[in-house]
């Protein structure tokens, strides 16, 4: 549970065996470079790490911005207002805690060093409660290729030293991060009907495709093209027996069941459509003509 108080010496052991990332910290700090670029024309973008204890992990769970001075090389962050806005921020979620702090750039530098000491001496008069002996460093590169497979955040310790985490989120949290994932797709043309089958399909294509390349083995096996492995081949038992008997029928009828609704899901679509237009079409028709419109549509006796 959040908020769980441990020991310093507990605390510096327990973070060096689980340091959880959420996606949500990822989303606000894209969120803050983007408007400071635009905005505010600046190339760096810092704020707060906030987190909290969960089940012997240091979850970091949100990320507060830090409106900061810059002069040449040197950053002047404003600690008083932080702790000002903070106070409101516990009022809403009292078992976060302030945990670290975050920048952009490619790699840790000497901006980021004298920053990680500025951070530190504050951290060390801070009155609340500590987390960590010293604040982590999570260090976002704006410029990442999509291509790069990895996460372009890394989260640094003391000295910057890099620390392993993982991520992690619950519930709410995923759905909000895959509607943000999916709001490119929304302006598409389409229903989510049809982006859900389309997904579907893509996914049963890539299984058929992997499938395939274990057929293939198995059949140069038999025909000695291969020399057999008998732990690949188990695997492979393995796999085959998980799959579902396809001739059955039982999968036949819902296969013919949701094929039918998806037709239906069509069919009622296009009804609705259609009448739409049709009640838009009278409306107008009526505004143009009004009673005489009306008069023209009856038939002579």
């Amino acid at each position: 549970r959040c908020g769980t108080w441990l020991s310093l010496g507990t605390l510096q052991e327990m973070t060096d065996q689980g340091l959880v990332l959420h996606p949500m910290v990822v989303v606000n700090l894209a969120d803050h470079f983007t408007r400071s670029t635009i905005q505010d024309g600046k190339d760096k973008a810092m704020g707060i790490l906030l987190g909290c204890v969960i089940n012997k992990a240091l979850h970091i769970t949100d990320a507060v911005e830090m409106h900061f001075e810059q002069s040449g090389g040197d950053f002047k962050l404003p600690f008083k207002e932080f702790e000002e806005d903070f106070e409101l921020h516990k009022e809403a979620y009292p078992d976060n805690e302030v945990v670290g702090w975050y920048c952009t750039g490619s790699k840790p530098d000497n901006v980021h060093s004298n920053i990680q000491q500025s951070v530190t001496r504050w951290y060390a008069t801070y009155e609340g409660k500590k987390l960590t002996k010293v604040p982590l460093f999570l260090l976002m590169n704006p410029e990442a290729k999509m291509s790069d497979e990895a996460l372009p955040v890394q989260i640094y310790g003391s000295d910057l030293k890099a620390k392993k985490y993982k991520i992690g989120s619950d519930n709410a949290e995923t759905v909000a991060v895959v509607h943000c994932a999916q709001e490119g797709v929304e302006n598409q043309k389409g229903s989510k009907l049809v982006h859900h089958y389309e997904n579907v399909h893509r996914g049963v294509a890539m299984m058929r495709a992997r499938l395939k390349v274990l057929h293939d083995y198995v059949i140069d096996c038999k025909e000695k093209k291969v020399k057999p492995d008998i732990k690949i081949l188990r695997q492979v038992k393995s796999i085959c027996n998980r799959l579902p008997t396809m001739q059955t029928t039982q999968l036949n009828i819902e296969s013919q069941t949701e094929f039918n609704d998806a037709l239906l899901v069509a069919y009622l679509s296009s009804i609705t459509k259609d009448s739409s237009a049709i009640g838009s079409l009278m409306q107008k028709f009526n505004q143009v003509y009004g009673s005489q419109g009306r008069s023209f549509m009856r038939y002579d006796e």
